[in-house]
């Protein structure tokens, strides 16, 4: 059962006299444990609700249009959280002192539904399985590295099998949707391992939608973790050249690549972005896989509305990761500054704060970007890189850009939208 915290007014619960407070035990006899029971169950028109009130049980019939919600918001369930230990998780890479959040290690397949959150398969139950599929919680986001057994103990740091191919043909088998990942690990999980784990997911390429290689993150706070190679150039352009070869052998039911390696390695390289088509669908973009791409074509899409000129000279100040600085340096840059009285610079921040191998715009921190940025009252404005913060718009240190922007003295803007920063510094 569910603790009720709100019911919404002249909703179909509030006409049968359900309060805030009440529990929510069945509807229909099918048992509420969570956001997602409560979903599913209520579509229909004639419903019968079971509540607790005070430890007194209280049964009502509920009229309703069909699919429309009932009216109640629940308290936010537990999460369920990762019980692997795996060697390159970025979670125990982070230093001591942050907020409590960041340190949690989320293993929901409910959220992995509603989110895309990643999930590893290691620990779910044959029930949690069923209920997947009842309910038809598709897609999922898989994490699975290897599907070699042994080299999977490794890399998760469990003693026994977890059957991840017995449960991914499962949920296969039943139609759910699924999109996996593999974080690269040089001299682990790549080479022969890799091919392998490749070819074993491509079996199920009927619900199997993707597959996202993505780098492995090491940062500064690894401890007495176990040492691991980073990626670097050379390994980058050496392992691009497999994409042709894959891209050939391995196809979606939609007739897509199968296999997405992420940006990182491209930009890594110094190789040229592969075009939209590469990307398919973007059924990875969230996980860093075509984000350039997308990031570049909304650009080039959004020139034809740029002005030619502003009214007064401006000067913007754009703030990125050091990865990211060539891409803006090549095809933004040069575009900006053509706008006449406008002048745009751009400064890329290192990463301090979890060090240096760590390049991504989306893991700086405001007190890098206070510590590094020189002479900051010669802009009007800064502007920060998208996805910098999190839905809360908070930093990794817990400072919004609004702090920076008043450590500064200087307005600063988080960057969705080239064309609307142009709007911004024209007014």
């Amino acid at each position: 059962m569910v603790k009720i915290i709100n019911v919404k007014p002249d909703s179909p619960a509030e006409k049968i006299g359900v309060l805030s407070g009440d529990f929510l035990v069945s509807i229909d006899d099918h048992n509420i444990d969570d956001f997602l029971d409560y979903q599913f169950y209520q579509a229909e028109e004639y419903l019968e609700v079971h509540i607790i009130r005070d430890g007194q049980d209280l049964y009502s019939p509920l009229e309703k249009e069909f699919d429309e919600d009932i009216g109640l918001t629940f308290e936010k369930p537990k999460i369920n959280s990762c019980e692997n230990n795996c060697i390159f998780c970025f979670i125990n890479q982070n230093p001591k002192g942050m907020r409590k959040a960041i340190y949690f290690h989320d293993e929901d397949y409910r959220y992995s539904f509603l989110y895309g959150n990643f999930i590893t398969l290691t620990n779910m139950t044959e029930k949690e399985l069923n209920r997947i599929v009842n309910q038809r919680l598709s897609p999922l986001y898989i994490s699975v590295h290897a599907t070699d057994s042994k080299i999977r103990k490794e890399i998760f740091r469990y003693k026994n099998d977890d059957r991840m191919m017995e449960k991914i043909e499962f949920l296969s088998n039943n139609g759910i949707i699924l999109h996996t990942q593999i974080v690269l690990i040089p001299g682990i999980n790549d080479g022969e391992v890799l091919e392998k784990t490749i070819s074993d997911l491509y079996k199920f390429k009927e619900n199997i939608l993707s597959l996202a290689i993505v780098p492995v993150g090491l940062t500064k706070h690894r401890g007495r973790l176990s040492p691991l190679k980073s990626i670097d150039r050379t390994f980058s352009k050496e392992f691009i050249k497999n994409t042709e070869r894959w891209n050939k052998n391995y196809k979606n039911i939609d007739d897509e690549n199968f296999v997405n390696i992420a940006d990182e390695f491209f930009v890594l390289a110094e190789e040229k972005l592969p075009d939209g088509e590469y990307y398919g669908q973007f059924h990875q973009i969230e996980n860093g896989v075509g984000l350039t791409r997308e990031f570049l074509d909304e650009f080039e899409y959004q020139q034809d509305e740029f002005p030619k000129s502003i009214s007064k000279e401006k000067k913007i100040l754009l703030i990125t990761g050091e990865l990211a600085k060539p891409i803006l340096k090549q095809y933004i840059w040069p575009v900006l500054n053509g706008i006449d009285n406008l002048k745009v610079d751009i400064k890329a921040i290192r990463n301090f704060f979890y060090g240096p191998s760590v390049t991504v715009s989306g893991l700086l921190t405001g007190q890098d970007i206070i510590n590094q940025v020189d002479n900051p009252e010669d802009y009007d404005f800064i502007v920060f890189p998208p996805r910098c913060t999190n839905t809360d718009g908070l930093f990794l240190d817990d400072l919004t850009p609004e702090d920076v922007g008043k450590q500064f003295n200087v307005p600063v803007i988080v960057n969705e939208n080239f064309l609307e920063i142009i709007n911004n510094v024209s007014r």
